[in-house]
């Protein structure tokens, strides 16, 4: 029997990654698993230093690093008993989701993924294909374009 007790979902909260933000919710709802989601900021892109607070990050000019619209999507989550949190992590997205992958050892990885083809693929490359690539876990990608009928609506 599979079981999977830890979720792994890597977000930057764009529309890619918000579907595999709610397949991860209702997946981790539906087998009890705790879904811990993974933001990654590049190093350039924020202050040298990171407060927390309730487990929501700010940076240190005060500018909230997790979305209003998923910090409400967490928190009206968990008061429906998901189990989850968020960890904001600085580096490279490659680099970041093969070790959280490594050192916190989720069950399975949920991401999203742009789904490109030919020479775009080749020019501007997959994170989630290498992650796919690197790691040795299940992994389920969640194409960009895919099927609204498998996703409850959250908004």
């Amino acid at each position: 029997m599979i079981q999977l007790s830890k979720i792994l979902c890597p977000t930057d909260y764009s529309k890619t990654s918000d579907k595999a933000v709610r397949y991860a919710i209702e997946l981790g709802r539906k087998v009890r698993a705790h879904v811990r989601f993974l933001h990654i900021m590049q190093p350039e892109n924020i202050a040298e230093k990171t407060a927390y607070s309730y487990g929501i990050a700010t940076g240190a000019s005060g500018e909230e690093i997790v979305s209003e619209g998923f910090r409400m999507l967490l928190m009206e989550e968990k008061k429906k008993g998901l189990s989850a949190d968020i960890l904001i992590l600085r580096g490279n997205p490659y680099d970041t989701i093969i070790e959280q992958t490594a050192s916190w050892a989720p069950d399975l990885l949920i991401m999203g993924s742009h789904g490109r083809t030919g020479l775009n693929r080749i020019l501007m490359g997959s994170v989630a294909e290498a992650v796919f690539h690197a790691v040795d876990i299940p992994v389920l990608l969640v194409k960009q374009n895919a099927a609204d009928k498998a996703v409850k609506d959250y908004a």
